[in-house]
């Protein structure tokens, strides 16, 4: 398995551009974002990971990019995503334009496009229709460029509203889209959101795991690095490996100290995976 750093949760001591060359340092393969909101970093990410990749490369490695997500709105006041809302369909279209340029300027394959939260006054029917269109317009254009659409499973615990708050949701969008579009879509499989939502996360994957196309970890309760928590890691690795995948496991987790002194637990699973 190729072991991820996520740098919009992993090395935030650093300024965002530096994080790429500290993910390098600490022996990951390959790095993830969160889309970055600020314009500069969004510049200047290209040139970050090509030169990482470089001196990746001049150490006999290499160093990929797994996932970008795509814009998902106001995420520090509570959105997670809007192709659910009809009256920004718009700015859905133009926002996945952008994602798909930066993923092909930085090489990464997938695309984790998060749904939104239900919108009040709005029927929960029209929305998920919303997101169905969406997904049917988006697909072609992903199929186009080489990438593949991910749809995360976030729990509405601490989301509430979420609109595909499950694997089993998540899914059901996927195959309302049309089988024609099925192929360039699939799940991101966050284990914290699994657990938190009161599911086992190996059960998950060994029921979902033709669906998978990425996989993040951290530890619950507490969203801490692996170890941190209760759950059981050998068992979630070794489910992933009898279901085939083949991707990178992205670290998104809160460090609670400094990133580098909580990096022990990924090496940990690194040797026992």
């Amino acid at each position: 398995m190729r072991w991820s750093a996520h740098i919009s949760w992993l090395f935030t001591e650093l300024p965002y551009l530096e994080r790429p060359a500290a993910a390098r340092a600490a022996g990951f393969q390959a790095i993830e974002s969160a889309w970055p909101d600020d314009e500069r970093d969004r510049a200047g990410l290209a040139e970050a990971v090509a030169e990482q990749r470089a001196a990746a490369r001049a150490e006999g490695r290499d160093l990929d990019v797994a996932l970008l997500n795509c814009p998902a709105g106001n995420t520090a006041g509570g959105e997670r995503g809007f192709v659910n809302d009809e009256s920004r369909r718009e700015e859905a279209e133009a926002a996945f334009d952008e994602a798909v340029e930066l993923a092909l300027a930085i090489g990464a394959p997938c695309l984790n496009l998060l749904v939104g939260r239900a919108l009040p006054d709005v029927p929960v029917s029209r929305q998920r229709e919303a997101i169905v269109s969406a997904l049917r317009s988006f697909a072609p254009r992903a199929r186009a460029a080489g990438l593949r659409i991910l749809l995360e499973p976030v729990n509405e615990i601490e989301n509430p509203g979420f609109l595909a708050p499950t694997p089993g949701a998540a899914v059901e969008l996927i195959e309302a889209s049309g089988a024609e579009h099925a192929g360039q879509l699939g799940l991101l499989l966050d284990v914290y959101h699994v657990a938190r939502a009161g599911d086992d996360p190996a059960a998950a994957i060994k029921r979902y795991g033709e669906w998978i196309g990425h996989v993040q970890i951290s530890d619950w309760p507490g969203r801490g690095a692996p170890g941190t928590g209760s759950l059981d890691f050998t068992t979630i690795l070794s489910a992933l490996a009898e279901s085939r995948y083949d991707g990178a496991v992205g670290m998104e987790y809160e460090p609670k100290e400094s990133t580098e002194e909580t990096l022990g637990s990924w090496e940990r699973l690194g040797r026992m995976h």
